[in-house]
């Protein structure tokens, strides 16, 4: 069978990777394409290189590849799309029929904001591999609510889970290393606070080496970019602290390598977080930014490993509440052979056209309708309508009058 594993940004195209050869094994051929996305870079050539896929990485346009019937000639698509990706490619493919290959969306990391609106861009897939028993049961719970068919929701697990880690014999002296987020936190005083808080932990603990994982460096790009990257943040507070300490370090390492020989795990909030206890590593979640839904600390509630900067001592004892562990980490390992062995017994048989009804809890098919009038297909799949609009000019003068007294 031909299988079409499609991304659309770094981590995406990673999880892609590392599921792909479970279906090759299975004797499909797999072949790999990015989805144009945004109109600026989403991926530099260097980071396509470093996944060493097997086969060439090619661009496609979603509408003109499902128009073109061209994505029909495959049996399966392995979907690891963001939100407005996953959009297009269903509404694309409803346009097809039954004349449609098998969907399979995947997660590239841990659901940790907006779970809703992701999981309601993809209720069209015929099979969704979720992270964990948590996400499966509020899914499950969404669809219920506006009548649709939840049972192409399979618990598959964390894909990045999928990565051998081999952790190194003198990883428990290693380093400790924090791993940035783009955009968690997001604004300039919590990320300056961040940045003094790594520099303060590093002259705190003068024996431990402490290394800083940013989410990018040089010309990566990724899905959420950072307003305020933490390499600079960094050089201006250690610069006001007296000098750049010299157990601190910046490394631009794939996270499996550093995990590979880290002492301890620290982060705000990531899916590096789920490698770390998977691979037994302690770890940390920085609760220092408080409870913001924006943020995802939630997704740790219960978990036991959340710490503020002033509660952080060497070495954490502490391991996950097993509980927690089990509704919230879930092993890909487990299940992969499996699923990927009923998604070949399905994409064998007579393909369906997928139900309009099946995406009612992104929106109604009225509202649907109503914004297609107004904005068009392309404006309405890009979200255009959610775009804040700017009050007239006669109305803001007014506005500033009134609470001004100018």
């Amino acid at each position: 069978m031909r299988v079409l594993a499609l991304a659309s940004y770094d981590s995406f195209l990673n999880i892609a990777g590392l599921i792909a050869p479970h279906f090759e094994r299975a004797g499909c051929t797999v072949e790999f394409a990015l989805v144009q996305a945004r109109r600026k870079k989403q991926i530099s050539e260097d980071q396509v290189q470093r996944y060493g896929l097997a086969s060439k990485v090619r661009w496609i346009d979603i509408e003109a590849f499902c128009g073109s019937g061209e994505i029909a000639g495959y049996d399966i698509v392995l979907s690891c799309l963001e939100g407005l990706s996953t959009r297009r490619l269903m509404h694309h493919l409803i346009q097809l029929g039954s004349r449609r290959p098998l969907v399979i969306s995947a997660y590239p990391g841990l659901v940790l904001r907006h779970a809703y609106d992701g999981f309601s861009m993809r209720t069209g897939s015929d099979l969704f591999w979720l992270n964990c028993e948590a996400d499966a049961e509020a899914y499950r719970a969404m669809c219920g609510a506006f009548g649709i068919d939840a049972s192409n929701a399979r618990v598959f697990g964390v894909g990045a889970l999928l990565e051998p880690m081999n952790r190194q014999p003198v990883a428990e002296t290693g380093p400790v290393v924090f791993f940035e987020q783009a955009v968690i936190p997001r604004y300039h005083d919590e990320r300056e606070f961040l940045a003094e808080q790594l520099v303060l932990l590093a002259k705190r603990f003068p024996e431990i080496s402490i290394a800083i994982k940013p989410r990018t460096m040089g010309k990566d790009a990724t899905l959420h970019r950072s307003w305020h990257p933490i390499e600079p943040l960094l050089k201006a507070v250690a610069e006001r602290q007296g000098g750049w300490p010299g157990n601190l370090s910046l490394t631009s390492e794939k996270a499996s390598t550093l995990l590979s020989r880290a002492s301890h795990c620290l982060t705000v909030c990531s899916t590096v977080a789920a490698e770390a206890i998977h691979a037994g590593i302690p770890t940390v979640i920085i609760g220092d930014f408080g409870a913001h839904d924006d943020y995802g600390l939630h997704y740790f509630y219960g978990s036991g490993l959340i710490r503020t900067f002033d509660e952080l001592d060497f070495p954490v004892e502490t391991k996950p509440n097993a509980g927690w562990r089990a509704r919230y980490i879930g092993d890909p390992n487990r299940k992969v052979e499996t699923l990927v062995r009923e998604a070949l017994a399905i994409a064998g048989g007579q393909r369906v056209a997928i139900a309009a009804k099946q995406l009612n809890a992104e929106m109604s098919p009225a509202l649907r309708d109503h914004l297609m009038r107004r904005y068009g297909t392309s404006d309405v799949l890009g979200r255009k309508h959610q775009t804040p609009r700017k009050a007239p000019r006669r109305w803001t003068a007014l506005f500033t009058k009134l609470f001004t007294g100018a």
